[in-house]
């Protein structure tokens, strides 16, 4: 391989997997200088998105499980730091990084490819000034702002007046903080719009993990159902994390207006839900971010022998071949939906909670850590070893 020359070394780095890819690294300097390298690592990155490679669902249940997409096989429990106690939730998946609910105010980063984990500052919690008031639901969302190649989480925390449970904290303000991974800083964001208030419904935000943001188009998604201050309608309620504004998306025409709505993305398009007294599900995507005439239905499915109830549905991904969508439904169950025939088929893989909540998550070597600060730490560390070794040649 030493006389190969690095272009062609790079292009064949850029189709092989990940897992290899690391293997690699330690082999000689150059190979090491090629992986590590930005470019290099958003090549391979796009080149995955392109050929639909490296991807993997995760299972959100009582523990983290992950699947090969290809496969289709098994469920595997991933290992990341603290992962020995329960509750760790992950509430976004973006380019190969995970982002973990650790507690409400112990969130972190971690990419299970090259296994980096970061934890991000702690930003405490401030309730409205003058008000007897406590936090109450939180929403979240993660993604990646393409204008600046910035990663942020987003952390939007509803407030109650008292201990009642019934009290959806309706008269307050929210607030709203966003991290960015390049400052390594949070932000509170001090112009929310006014229906913002009426954002929090018990029994339907707590189900089905919906208070976290679906990211497709550069935007954060969740969904504000209708509520009697506003109006007999669903919203959709995005949070743009290039301008980091607050903004209403339109909805599909419906033919049938009395649905649950739910959001999903699909390759990065933006996916609408809509379910219909559980008896039949369409899913609307989205070819043109913001252009409600681009809304186009692309799965309708309906209850059935082998589904008898339809409570919950979420499409995850197309095939490699395009003509089918693999679905989760009911948050219990996988199944491919035949785009051509309009019938869906089973899956089932071993070793998956008995509920869980799926997500599609693309193996990549971004990296979460400061380069720099890690090209200290290695320098530390080779200095260390250096003075190590001096100190046994000296006792000799």
């Amino acid at each position: 391989m030493s006389k190969v020359p690095m272009d062609v070394v790079t292009d064949i780095f850029h189709r092989l997997p990940v897992k290899t890819l690391l293997r690699f690294r330690p082999l000689s300097k150059p190979y090491c200088s090629l992986i590590d390298d930005a470019d290099f690592t958003n090549a391979h990155l796009d080149r995955s998105i392109k050929t639909r490679s490296n991807l993997n669902i995760i299972l959100k249940g009582l523990h983290l499980y992950s699947v090969e997409f290809d496969a289709l096989d098994n469920a595997v429990p991933i290992d990341y730091p603290l992962s020995s106690g329960a509750g760790t939730e992950a509430f976004g998946s973006c380019n190969g990084i995970l982002a973990f609910r650790l507690t409400d105010k112990n969130l972190a980063l971690y990419n299970p490819s090259t296994r980096q984990f970061r934890r991000l500052p702690v930003s405490e919690i401030d309730p409205p000034p003058g008000d007897s008031c406590k936090s109450g639901y939180i929403f979240y969302g993660f993604g990646q702002d393409v204008k600046t190649n910035d990663y942020k989480v987003v952390r939007m925390v509803q407030f109650n007046k008292s201990d009642d449970e019934d009290d959806e904290g309706i008269f307050y303000e929210y607030e709203v903080k966003v991290y960015s991974l390049k400052n390594d800083s949070w932000r509170k964001i001090t112009k929310l719009p006014p229906y913002l208030r009426f954002m929090f419904q018990f029994f339907y935000h707590l189900l089905h993990r919906r208070g976290y943001g679906v990211l497709a188009g550069g935007v954060l998604h969740w969904v504000m159902p209708p509520r009697i201050e506003l109006g007999p309608r669903n919203r959709i309620v995005g949070f743009d994390l290039g301008n980091e504004e607050f903004i209403e998306v339109p909805q599909p025409e419906c033919a049938d207006k009395n649905y649950l709505l739910d959001v999903a993305a699909l390759e990065g398009r933006l996916c609408a839900v809509c379910n219909y007294d559980q008896e039949k599900i369409d899913v609307w995507t989205m070819k043109e971010y913001g252009v409600k005439q681009s809304w186009t239905k692309l799965i309708s499915i309906q209850r059935t022998r082998t589904i008898t109830t339809l409570t919950f549905l979420k499409p995850l991904a197309y095939s490699k071949q395009l003509d089918k969508v693999l679905v989760e439904i009911n948050s219990q169950k996988f199944a491919w939906y035949d785009l051509q025939k309009k019938k869906t088929r089973s899956v089932k893989i071993g070793g998956s909670p008995g509920t869980f909540g799926a997500e599609v998550y693309i193996g990549s070597l971004i990296q979460i850590e400061d380069p720099k600060r890690l090209e200290i730490e290695r320098q530390n560390e080779q200095d260390e070893l250096k003075n190590r070794n001096r100190k046994k040649r000296y006792k000799w």
